[in-house]
């Protein structure tokens, strides 16, 4: 799949591994360089799901999601000019991954 950003930011985010060592460390900027290869090489939606990470549709603004181990969220939107998703997928946050609560 073809990978294009939603917005400049996030195109220099992604695209710089400076930036994304500089935001998440080493270890966690190259897990989330790793994914963004993993999602490019992906020729369809189902080759998506097998990505470790839990792909999952946020049915309220119809975009995918998908972790980056406990480091980020890649949030993205498929090309829907296909029934699979396959040929697009527009990057459009790569955020921090919540932290998780402990149980007592």
């Amino acid at each position: 799949m073809d990978i294009w950003f939603g917005d400049n930011e996030t195109a220099e985010l992604c695209s710089r591994a400076a930036m994304l060592t500089a935001r998440w460390g080493a270890a966690g900027g190259m897990a989330v360089g790793r994914r963004l290869l993993q999602i490019e090489a992906a020729p369809t939606v189902e080759a998506l799901r097998a990505l470790p990470g839990g792909l999952r549709r946020d049915a309220t603004d119809d975009t995918w999601m998908i972790n980056v181990g406990n480091v980020a969220v890649i949030r993205f939107a498929l090309d829907d000019r296909t029934s699979d998703g396959a040929g697009t997928v527009r990057v459009l946050s790569v955020s921090d991954q919540p932290a998780g609560r402990t149980r007592r």
